[in-house]
């Protein structure tokens, strides 16, 4: 009964990742100046998700690396946080949305039960990018797909299956086993070819 009435806060942010210090600065000048936070992610972020414009989607505790997760959970909605350290490098946060009380199996709809296979293939393996850049394994991707912290990557997994999903993140984490589709028919020619 009281795993039910357990409630737990959730953010949704986006990040920037670069390099050095300087440019962090120099990137949350433009933030402050009122530059846009999606085309700056868009521009400067070495992060996969600067395709979503940084986006990270929802999470919950214990998703992020530790520094990570201590600055987005002490922010307040619509704060930019950083220039902040991690390994992968340095980040500046924005936390566009907070929940308190959410349920921890519920989260708002991510909207990508009406994408295409192909959108939603790049959603998944932007979500295995960044899962790997956490310092993750792909066992430990595979379980973060499947988890109600996020929302996004969840509702991808259950639309594409199973299957799909552990060939995406094989392909990003260099465990390409049966993903050469794309280099059979090349190999195929060869031998038509000599003969």
């Amino acid at each position: 009964m009281s795993t039910k009435e357990k409630k737990v806060k959730k953010v949704q942010a986006r990040h920037i990742l670069v390099a050095t210090k300087e440019l962090a600065v120099e990137i949350k000048k433009k933030l402050d100046d009122g530059d846009d936070f999606s085309k700056l992610a868009e521009q400067f972020s070495e992060c996969p998700s600067k395709k979503r414009g940084g986006d990270l989607g929802w999470f919950g505790k214990g998703s992020m690396v530790r520094a990570f997760e201590v600055a987005a959970f002490s922010a307040e909605e619509g704060a930019i946080v950083g220039p902040l350290k991690t390994e992968f490098g340095w980040h500046v946060i924005y936390v566009y949305e907070i929940k308190d009380d959410v349920d921890p199996d519920a989260g708002p709809p991510t909207g990508d039960e009406d994408a295409d296979d192909k959108t939603l293939l790049m959603v998944a393996e932007n979500y295995a990018h960044e899962f790997l850049m956490l310092g993750y394994s792909s066992k430990k991707v595979f379980s973060l797909f499947t988890s109600a912290h996020f929302k996004s990557a969840n509702a991808v997994y259950n639309i594409l299956g199973a299957d799909v999903i552990n060939e995406v993140i094989a392909g990003v984490f260099g465990q390409r086993n049966k993903k050469p589709a794309e280099e059979k028919p090349a190999e195929e020619k060869k031998p038509e070819e000599k003969t």
